[in-house]
């Protein structure tokens, strides 16, 4: 009685341990840019990739909507698989009802390897352009209407070229 309880065991020890999933991760091969930040109206953030021998271009972008929130709100964009980019631009949006967006991170992943923009690091690696100026009241950015033209975004520096190089090396 004892050897058919313990072969029973045995068998189902077996049958348990054997139907056990492996998962297997792939590591992404793409860029990616990470934006937290507050956005408190609807609105769509444009990134542009500039690759080599190209223009800025709407080609080569990625656009994401972004819904609106007054909490801090993770957005990562993915860029076409392949896409090694020599400058990034972040378009903050396209609504010119938004005024301000609080931003606290601009990071850049590729592989395993990151661009850290987390605590306001970013700015370290992108500039504002004339669309984009900081408001000390509001402690973030105010987005402008010049000119009836509405066209904020964050510009990569050549610091940023820099280290894209260093992460796909």
């Amino acid at each position: 009685m004892k050897i058919k309880f313990i072969i029973s065991v045995l068998i189902c020890g077996l049958l348990f341990s054997s139907c056990k999933e492996e998962k297997v991760v792939k590591e992404k091969k793409n860029f990616s840019v990470i934006i937290e930040g507050v956005f408190e109206k609807n609105d769509k953030l444009q990134v542009f990739y500039l690759i080599s021998g190209d223009v800025w271009k709407d080609d080569n972008s990625v656009s994401i909507p972004v819904y609106a929130s007054k909490e801090m709100q993770k957005i990562v964009v993915d860029f076409p698989e392949k896409v090694v980019p020599e400058n990034i631009r972040v378009d903050l949006g396209f609504n010119p009802t938004q005024t301000n967006v609080t931003i606290k991170n601009i990071s850049v992943k590729y592989k395993s390897k990151i661009i850290n923009g987390d605590l306001e690091k970013y700015t370290k690696y992108f500039y504002p352009n004339e669309f984009v100026t900081w408001d000390p009241s509001y402690f973030g950015y105010k987005l402008n209407v010049i000119n009836d033209k509405y066209d904020p975004f964050l510009m990569g520096n050549d610091e940023l070229a820099i280290q894209l190089v260093k992460i796909t090396q």
